[in-house]
C-alpha cells in the first residue's frame, strides 16, 4: 500500500540511515525528513507486513532542534540527510547510536572520547559526480537521488571544497563540446594539497583538440593548478592530460605527505583525517616502541605517523597498487622502519606472512570498510597484541567484531565519535581495546 495515504505519527528515535521512526498500533513506521519529539504527518510510499516507509508531509510538533536546512537541494539530493537537525545534535545522535549499538552486547567503554569535530562545510576534497546528457544535448550533472539512480542536477555544494565547487558549477559548460559519440559515465573531483584534480570516465578518448580544449577551460575556472585525468571503457587506469604532470599530495601531518591519483582511496575530510590521526597516536602509552601492525593500511594514512613511534611497522593490504603507492610514500617521507605487505583480509590464515614478520606485536590497527573485519579477527585475538586500535565506519559491524574481541578477553577502554561526515547519518568511531 502506497500513494497518497497521510498518516499521523510521533517520531521517538532516528534510524542509523537518518529517517525518524515512529509506531502505530506496534507497527514501526520509517520517515524521511522526521526528527525525534517530533508529532509529524507523512506520506505513505510502501507498506510491508511488519513496517512502513514514508516521507514527511507536515511538522505538526517541531523538534527544538530543527533547524532550515542552508542548501536548496536537500529534498532531492541523496548527499546529505540530517541539514533539519543542528549540527550539535548531530553528533549527540552519532554518539547515542555507537552507546546504543554496545549497550545492546551489554559492553560498556570506560571512557567516551571527546568527538572530533571539524569544519561542518566545505569540508569534502573529494567527490563523484553523476553525469547524463540531456536530450538537447547539454550535460546535467550531480548526485543521484537516495535510493533511485536519478540524477539531481546541482550547480552548488556546500560541503565540498571551495574550489571543487567552482568547477562542479562550470561543469555543464565546459563539456558542452563532447562529440555526442563519447558517453560520459563519472566525473571524479579531488582537490589535493598541490593541485586539483577532475577525471572523466567515459566510454571513448578525446581527440587532441578537445582534450586541449576542456584542460584550457578548467584551468581557467580556479587560480589553483589544475590537471584534467580521463579513462575510456577500453582503459584501466585514468590517463593524465595537459602540461601539469607534477604527482598530487595531500598531507597527513606537518612532516607527512601522500601521494595520490583520481580513483585512488583516501579520506574525504582533510582536518578530521588529521585530527583522528592526532587522537589515535594521543592513545598510546607514553614512551611506546615495539611493532604495530596496520591491518587495512592504504597508501598509508595511519601507518606512516604511526611508524614514527614504533621501532616497526608492518602494514597489510589486499591490493597490490595500494602496497606500491603506501611503499613509495615512506621511501618519500625518508620512512625506513616500515613493511608494506599485501594479504587477503578475507582469509585470516593470509596473515601467517605478518606473523612471520612480525613474531611479538604490541598494537594492531585497523580501519576496514563498512563490512568490518570478521575474518581477520580469530588473528587478531591470536596475535598476543596488548592494545588494537579499531576505527570503523559502520557501527553494526563494528559491534560484531567488538564481540569477537570482547571474548577473547579485550576490553574497551575508550570509544569517541569522528564527524567525518557532517549533514550525512555516517558515523565513523575510534576505539581502543586493551587486554
Amino acid at each position: 500500500m502506497s500513494g497518497n495515504k497521510t498518516l499521523g505519527l510521533e517520531i521517538s528515535d532516528l534510524l542509523h540511515d537518518g529517517r525518524g521512526v515512529g509506531r502505530i498500533n506496534g507497527k514501526a513506521y520509517f520517515v524521511e525528513g522526521a526528527l525525534p519529539s517530533e508529532t509529524i504527518e507523512f506520506r505513505l510510499i510502501r507498506e510491508k507486513r511488519n513496517f512502513g516507509e514514508g516521507r514527511v508531509s507536515k511538522i505538526v510538533s517541531p523538534s527544538a532542534h530543527r533547524v532550515d536546512p542552508r542548501c536548496e537541494y536537500f529534498s532531492r539530493c541523496g548527499g546529505c540527510t540530517l541539514q533539519h537537525l543542528e549540527h550539535n545534535q548531530q553528533i549527540e545522535y552519532k554518539k547515542q547510536q555507537v552507546l546504543n549499538n554496545l549497550q545492546r552486547i551489554q559492553v560498556q567503554p570506560e571512557n567516551t572520547l571527546p568527538s572530533l569535530i571539524g569544519p561542518k562545510w566545505h569540508y569534502r576534497r573529494r567527490a563523484r559526480l553523476a553525469v547524463q546528457r540531456a536530450r538537447d544535448g547539454q550535460f546535467l550533472v550531480g548526485f543521484r537521488n537516495a535510493g533511485t539512480n536519478r540524477i539531481e542536477p546541482i550547480a552548488h555544494c556546500l560541503v565540498l571544497d571551495k574550489a571543487l565547487d567552482a568547477i562542479l558549477t562550470a561543469l555543464p559548460l565546459i563539456l558542452k563540446d563532447v562529440p555526442q559519440d563519447i558517453k560520459i559515465f563519472e566525473i571524479e573531483l579531488l582537490a589535493a594539497d598541490n593541485a586539483l584534480a577532475v577525471s572523466v570516465e567515459a566510454s571513448k578518448s578525446l581527440k587532441q583538440a578537445g582534450e586541449i580544449a576542456i584542460f584550457n577551460a578548467l584551468s581557467m575556472v580556479n587560480d589553483i593548478p589544475t590537471q584534467l585525468w580521463w579513462k575510456s571503457s577500453k582503459k584501466s587506469q585514468f590517463q593524465r592530460i595537459g602540461e601539469n604532470h607534477k604527482p598530487l599530495y595531500v598531507h597527513v601531518s606537518d612532516q607527512i605527505k601522500l601521494n595520490c591519483e583520481p580513483g585512488q582511496f583516501i579520506q574525504v575530510n582533510s582536518d578530521i583525517n588529521r585530527r583522528m590521526i592526532d587522537q589515535l597516536l594521543d592513545l598510546l602509552p607514553v614512551g611506546n616502541r615495539g611493532t604495530v601492525v596496520d591491518l587495512f593500511c592504504g597508501s598509508g594514512n595511519l601507518s606512516l605517523p604511526l611508524a614514527q613511534h614504533f621501532d616497526h611497522l608492518v602494514g597489510v593490504e589486499g591490493l597490490q597498487d595500494l602496497v606500491d603507492g603506501a611503499t613509495e610514500n615512506a621511501q618519500r617521507n625518508g620512512i625506513d622502519n616500515v613493511r608494506f605487505i599485501i594479504a587477503d583480509l578475507n582469509d585470516a590464515a593470509s596473515l601467517k606472512t605478518v606473523s612471520k614478520l612480525a613474531k611479538s606485536i604490541d598494537l594492531v590497527v585497523l580501519d576496514p570498510p563498512r563490512s568490518g573485519a570478521p575474518a581477520v579477527m580469530s588473528w587478531i585475538n591470536n596475535s598476543g597484541a596488548k592494545r588494537v586500535i579499531y576505527i570503523s565506519c559502520h557501527p553494526a559491524t563494528m559491534v560484531r567484531d567488538t564481540t569477537a574481541l570482547v571474548q577473547k578477553g579485550y576490553k574497551l577502554k575508550d570509544i569517541g565519535v569522528i564527524d567525518m561526515f557532517p549533514h550525512t547519518a555516517h558515523i565513523e568511531t575510534m576505539a581502543l581495546f586493551e587486554k
